[in-house]
This record gives structure tokens, C-alpha cells and sequence, in this order.
């Protein structure tokens, strides 16, 4: 019989196990509740005649004192008893308590504790899981806190390093949340004799094996923990009846080097998978991260046409569901007795929502941010900051992996990837990467193969990035980014810490949105006085040659040319750039129709260039053509704001050119669009829902405010003269306001059928996942 300690088990896992117990002992159906649904009850039994007829209470204290235990009953537990009047009251902890005990707490609770039997301890909880085995199987993580079988897990461990190994595991295993991906293992490694998990790094891919190993362990397999092929061919037995299981942790990532390196470690490898395959009681476990195997099947023809290749063995480990994630995170805390302080900064305001949606949430940051060595010295404000900031750039996740586990040119392509930000399609990404290859071959005497985009995105697959195929007949059909944002986000610490990275990013663009990265104004990646430099003289060399003919072919000139505008006078300031910005501020069209794109872009520009002589000159000389191209575009009060102090910067009379009669027309003509386009926005705001006329005349005094502004600093001297009317439509806002309050009397129905519903639900007992959570760290 196993001795067990419930010592894995976190508080609300030995409450379902009690209630399991329970209902089997004494053919009971308790029910359990919502956290503080009922307070003093865990579990209860109900009748006719008495709601809480049977209550009964779970303490989980295995780790506390019976002082402790006893206090809590006598100062809190028996005023919640008194309340709920049981006709009998059962008390459950997985403390192993002496007769004395039992008897003094069954004194502490009379008359509601009918008997000391009602009063279970550890002891009881061991004879019921003898008698119920079923049950025990089903708590997964129950039989890793039973003393005689973790003895007998390390010795069957043969080699001291994997009895070190085990050992160190029991205490590492309790963190482990059973999700379906276990059964799923089980499966693949009863039917193919080999499990191969991968996945990205910190996902939880050793976790699982390790639960694996000590489940078979218990069932009296060797465990063999190797670091090489080499180890494992020494220590297979012939004997068909000895139960071996081999475990090869980041298999192809410990020893990268001797498996790029050496063909006998590819001959091994695979004649090692089979005949594990061929031989009774032989398993083999196998972790590493996607982008290595595909890395070995890749580059080695033995491996590529082997049965390490068929990948029906391989189980990948992808995301957990919000439980799952919140059950690791609530495990850690638990087991790890984090100061009860911070536990309270995840409860304040349900921070563990923040914690569990996080794009980057992995089990690896989860035992980062509860290590207490690493938080014991924080303050509340310091600890909230540290999980945030691991979550939002967690380098440690990716750091090794990036640089150990693939080769400088899969780094160079990532590096291409990091430059276009979000998604790219296959055609960018493989020109501007064939780009970066000609620079690595005359720079660092890189040997290129021939088809170097397609073998190192097949070591980057689902390892490092993804792609995503879309059913359009274009060509540019299949699309790649980052398989997490947590890789971009460590990208941006390498390439801030990096000159060379930096500057081998920059010399190799090919389209201007690989330069957004490294804008001054959203990123905090340095720009360099020689990186401006760099972007200056791929301006004037003409480098963005495919951006220029696409914009050629699709009559977007202006676009191109504002947008170099703005770059030169963004990202270049430290540079002269005179003579190259004003070759393309004279290529803008000022007859061709001007987007927003482009109008803001040279309105930007024109107000940041400085000590640009001839640029300077020519915006003089042609000054009115500019401005009266630039008003004929500007919709907001804010941008007439900016074009008026481009007559100061530019040294031009403003006075004189509102007086004018062409000067007066573009200025009435860009009131005209502000307060239009003022009219548009603010009436389609509220146009879907206002139900009262009182509103619409808000928005209207805005605009007429706004108009009267307008008029007044713009002509400071003949605003008199100026008639420009608003009109607001009463009957048109009628007609809305009498569809919209028809529309919310539905809405108003429709709220009350869904309050119905959720109170139908509600008494049928469904349990959603959000409540779940917020019950766990209740």
C-alpha cells in the first residue's frame, strides 16, 4: 500500500479528491460550489428537510502545524458551522492526525461532528485510495508524493547522474498541470516506441517528458538519462525482458556542434531509433526545439530518408487553453509559498487576467517570475514591474536558443524578417533576404548555397517563424512572421545592443518599410550618426530601385518621393542631406491629386529639415505653389496650425498673402474642408447611437466653434467679411434619432432575453471558463 502525503496536490485539487473519496466511502453525491458561494462550505449533501445536511470542509495542511489547524477551527471554522446548522459536519485534512487530535477537534466542533470518524486525516485518506483505486489513478500527480515509490524511482535509476536527475524532479514535478497532451503522449509512445516533443523554448516540452519518465519509472522501467547516442548504445540490454526507457533532453540542441560536425553521430542516431523500434520494452524520449530536427533532416541525407523523419512519433507542443495557463500559474504560487504579498499584486484588480492573456505567456516565464531568489528583495510596485517586463521582452526564453541552436545565416534571415515588422509576403521576404546573402558573401566570406531562403526557412519553421497560405491566385500567396511576439521583442534587445546588427540591417534594406524599425520617434533602437549616413547614401544611390518602379507602374511617384522626404528628415538628422532631399522634393508632382499619405508626409518634412541651404532656397522661390497644394489638402484645425508656421520658418509674410485674393480663396477653401470634414467625423460618431436631438446640437456648437476660431486666426483683419455657413438638417437628424431609439427599445428586449438566459444558466449550474479562473485565485 502507498503511503501518500498529498504534497502535490495544491488546495483545490485535494478538495476534488476528498469529494471523490467521500462520494465512493460513503455513497454520497456532494456537491461543491463556487468559491464564497457558501461560506464554511467546500463540499455538502443536501435533503428535503435540511439544505446542509452533510457540510464538509478540506484543509489542505500539509505543510502547516496541527496548531495551526486547530486555531482555525476554534477562532473562524466553528462560528461558519454554527451558521449553517448541519445535521453532520465532516472535517477533511491532509494532516496525519493522533487519536488525541481527532477527539480534541471533534470536541472543538460538537455537536455538529457526530463522531471522531468524521474527523479524516492523512491516514484515512491512504486506506480509502487503497480501497478505491480507481480513484487514485485518476490524480495523476498524487502517487509523486508517496516516499516508496520515488525510492523505488531512483533505484531504478542505474546511473547516478540520472538518480541525481529523478531526485531533483520530485520536488519539480508538482508544478505539472495534466492537460489532454499527456494522454496524447502516452499514445504515441505505446504505438511508435519513440516520442519525439517539440516546440518553442519554455513551452513546457521537458515537463512532459519528465512526467512520462516517472510514471514509467513507477512501473519498474530502467530510466537511462543520456547526454549522446553514445551513452544510450553502451547501456541498451540485449534481454527483451528488461524495461528500458532512454531520455535524450534536447536532443541535436545539447551537442550542436558535434551533430553539424560529425557524420558518425548522423549514422548512430538514426541506427539507434531503429532499433529501438525493433526491440521489446525499448522506448527512447526525445525534446527539442522544432527549428534543430529540422535543422538534422535537413542537412543530413541519412536522417531526411530514415524513420526519425516520418514524424508520426512527434507530439508538438503548441499553446495550453486559459485554465491550463492560470493552473500553472496558480500551481507556482501554491507549492512555491511566494511571500503572500505578491501573491496579492496578481489578485489586485485580477492582474492574473493580464498574466494569462499575455501573448508571451509561457510555463518558462511563469517560474521565472515566481523564483524567490530572484523576487524575495522586491518591493509590491518592483514585483508588478518585473512580471510585466519579463512578459513584455522575455529574453531569457530566447536568448540561448537564438544563439547556439541555429547558424549566422538563419540569424541573418530573422534579422530580414525582424525589418518588415508584422507579416511579409514570400516574394519581399526572398528578395530582401537574397539581398543580405550578397553582402554576407563580399563582408564575411559567407558560403551561400544555392537555395539558402528555402533551407533556412525550413529550419525556422514553427521554431522561430510561421507561414500563413492564402487561397488567392497571386503570387504572394504564402506570407511569414514570427511563430510569438516575445522573439520580436528579444530582437529589439539583440539589435539595440548590436552595432553590427544594426548596421547590417540598414545597408540591406530594400523597401522603405524595412526602415520603420529603426524610426526615432517609435522605436528605441539606436540610429546611429553612420547608420543616417548609411540610409542617406541608399537615397541618393537610388537602392530602393523596386519600391521606385512599382510606384512608377502605379502612378504613385508622390508617394515614393514623400515618403523618402519624410525619411531623410526623420532619420537622418544628424547627416547632411541637402543636396538628396531637394532631388526629391522637386520630383513631387504638384498637379497630380494628393493623398493624406503624401500631404502629411511633406508637411512633416518641410517643418524638420534644418541647415539645408538649398533645399531652403528652392521652397522660398516656390512657396506659394507649395503652400496652396498643402492647404487644398489640410482637414484639420491642427494642420492649418503647421502650415501657418511654415510662412515663419520660410521667412514668408503671411499678413500679405491673406490679403490676397488667390491667398484668401486657399485659405476659405481649407476652412471650408476642416469644417466639413469636422461635420463628417463628430455626425458619424454619434449617428448610430443618439436618441435625443440635444446631442446633435452639441456636436454642432463644436463646429461652429471651431468655425468661429478658425475665421478668427486665420483672418485676423476681415473675418467680417466672411460668411461661411453650417447648416444642420433637423429633418435628417429626426429620421436617425426616431430609427436609432427603435433600434435601442430592441436592444433593450434583446438585453432582457439574455439576463433571462444566463439566469436559466445559471441555476443549470454551467461553470464558465472565466469563472473558473477567478474562483482558482479566489
Amino acid at each position: 500500500m502507498n503511503k501518500y502525503d498529498f504534497s502535490t496536490l495544491n488546495d483545490k485539487e485535494f478538495e476534488q479528491i476528498s469529494k471523490d473519496l467521500l462520494n465512493a466511502k460513503f455513497d454520497l453525491k456532494l456537491q461543491s460550489f463556487r468559491v464564497g458561494k457558501d461560506k464554511g462550505v467546500d463540499l455538502r449533501y443536501s435533503t428535503e428537510k435540511n439544505n446542509n445536511s452533510i457540510v464538509v470542509q478540506a484543509k489542505h495542511y500539509s505543510k502547516s502545524t496541527y496548531s495551526n489547524l486547530k486555531s482555525v477551527i476554534k477562532n473562524k471554522e466553528f462560528e461558519k458551522v454554527e451558521n449553517l446548522k448541519p445535521d453532520r459536519y465532516i472535517l477533511v485534512t491532509s494532516m496525519d492526525l493522533s487519536a488525541t487530535q481527532k477527539d480534541e477537534l471533534k470536541s472543538l466542533l460538537n455537536p455538529y461532528v457526530k463522531t471522531s470518524n468524521d474527523i479524516i486525516g492523512q491516514q484515512e485518506l491512504n486506506d480509502y485510495l487503497f480501497e478505491f483505486q480507481l480513484i487514485e489513478k485518476k490524480y495523476y500527480k498524487l502517487w509523486l508524493s508517496s516516499t516508496a515509490i520515488i525510492t523505488e524511482i531512483l533505484n531504478n535509476a542505474i546511473e547516478s547522474r540520472t538518480r541525481y536527475f529523478l531526485k531533483r524532479l520530485k520536488d519539480k514535478i508538482k508544478y505539472y498541470v495534466v492537460t489532454d497532451k499527456l494522454d496524447l503522449a502516452y499514445k504515441i509512445l505505446k504505438e511508435e516506441k519513440i516520442l519525439l516533443i517539440t516546440g518553442q523554448p519554455g513551452i513546457g516540452k521537458t515537463s512532459l517528458a519528465e512526467m512520462i519518465l516517472f510514471d514509467r519509472a513507477k512501473n519498474n522501467f530502467k530510466i537511462h538519462k543520456v547526454e549522446n547516442i553514445s551513452e544510450a548504445e553502451d547501456v541498451i540490454s540485449d534481454d527483451d525482458n528488461i524495461k528500458q526507457i532512454f531520455y535524450f533532453d534536447d536532443f541535436l540542441g545539447a551537442n550542436y556542434a558535434e551533430i553539424i560536425n560529425s557524420h558518425k553521430t548522423e549514422t548512430q542516431l538514426t541506427s539507434f531509433v531503429d532499433r529501438i523500434r525493433n526491440s521489446p520494452n525499448k522506448y527512447l524520449i526525445l525534446t527539442t526545439r522544432t527549428v534543430v530536427l529540422s535543422l538534422a533532416s535537413d542537412k543530413y541525407e541519412k536522417i531526411n530518408h530514415s524513420s526519425l523523419n516520418e514524424r508520426q512519433f512527434e507530439l508538438k507542443l503548441s499553446d495550453y487553453d486559459k485554465y491550463e495557463k492560470a493552473l500553472i500559474l496558480y500551481n507556482h504560487f501554491f507549492h512555491k509559498n511566494v511571500d503572500e504579498r505578491f501573491y496579492n499584486v496578481i489578485l489586485e484588480k485580477k492582474f492574473y487576467w493580464d498574466i494569462i492573456k499575455h501573448d508571451n505567456y509561457t510555463p518558462r516565464i511563469i517560474e521565472f517570475i515566481t523564483d524567490e531568489y530572484k523576487i524575495q528583495n522586491f518591493s509590491i510596485s518592483e514585483y508588478k514591474q518585473f512580471v510585466i517586463n519579463n512578459l513584455s521582452n522575455p529574453k531569457e526564453i530566447w536568448r540561448f536558443s537564438y544563439n547556439n541552436q541555429i547558424s549566422y545565416l538563419e540569424r541573418c534571415l530573422l534579422m530580414t524578417l525582424f525589418s518588415f515588422g508584422n507579416y511579409v509576403t514570400e516574394r519581399r521576404l526572398t528578395k530582401a533576404f537574397e539581398q543580405r546573402l550578397q553582402y554576407e558573401i563580399i563582408e564575411h566570406n559567407q558560403i551561400i548555397d544555392g537555395n539558402q531562403f528555402n533551407k533556412s526557412v525550413k529550419l525556422l519553421l514553427n521554431g522561430f517563424i510561421s507561414s500563413t497560405l492564402y487561397t488567392s491566385t497571386d503570387r504572394n500567396r504564402r506570407s511569414y512572421n514570427f511563430i510569438n511576439p516575445s522573439l520580436a521583442d528579444f530582437l529589439i534587445g539583440q539589435i539595440s545592443e548590436s552595432f553590427s546588427d544594426r548596421k547590417a540591417i540598414i545597408k540591406n534594406v530594400i523597401y522603405l518599410d524595412q526602415l520603420n524599425r529603426f524610426n526615432p520617434k517609435k522605436s528605441i533602437i539606436p540610429l546611429d550618426k553612420e547608420l543616417q549616413s548609411v540610409i542617406r547614401d541608399l537615397i541618393t544611390n537610388d537602392k530602393f530601385i523596386i519600391d521606385r518602379k512599382v510606384a512608377i507602374a502605379e502612378k504613385k511617384e508622390n508617394n515614393f518621393n514623400s515618403k523618402i522626404l519624410s525619411i531623410l528628415s526623420t532619420y537622418c538628422t544628424e547627416v547632411n542631406i541637402d543636396n538628396v532631399y531637394l532631388k526629391h522634393l522637386k520630383l513631387i508632382d504638384y498637379i497630380e491629386s494628393w493623398d493624406y499619405f503624401v500631404f502629411s508626409e511633406v508637411l512633416g518634412s518641410l517643418l524638420k529639415i534644418k541647415d539645408c541651404p538649398q533645399s531652403e532656397t528652392y521652397i522660398k522661390k516656390n512657396f506659394i505653389k507649395i503652400v496652396d497644394k498643402l492647404m487644398s489638402r489640410a482637414d484639420s484645425d491642427y494642420e492649418s496650425e503647421q502650415i501657418i508656421n511654415l510662412f515663419e520658418k520660410y521667412e514668408q509674410d503671411y499678413d500679405s498673402f491673406s490679403k490676397s485674393e488667390d491667398g484668401q480663396d486657399s485659405i476659405i477653401h481649407m476652412i471650408e474642408n476642416i469644417i466639413e470634414t469636422m461635420e463628417y467625423e463628430l455626425s458619424d460618431q454619434i449617428k448610430d447611437e443618439v436618441t435625443d436631438f440635444s446631442k446633435v446640437e452639441g456636436i454642432y456648437d463644436e463646429i461652429f466653434g471651431t468655425r468661429e476660431q478658425l475665421i478668427e486666426d486665420l483672418f485676423p483683419d476681415l473675418k467680417h467679411k466672411l460668411i461661411l455657413e453650417v447648416e444642420l438638417d433637423k429633418n435628417h437628424w429626426e429620421g436617425i434619432i426616431e430609427e436609432n431609439q427603435v433600434r435601442e427599445s430592441m436592444r433593450d428586449y434583446e438585453s432582457w432575453e439574455e439576463n433571462e438566459f444566463n439566469k436559466e444558466s445559471s441555476n443549470n449550474n454551467e461553470y464558465s471558463e472565466t469563472d473558473r479562473i477567478d474562483d482558482l485565485f479566489n
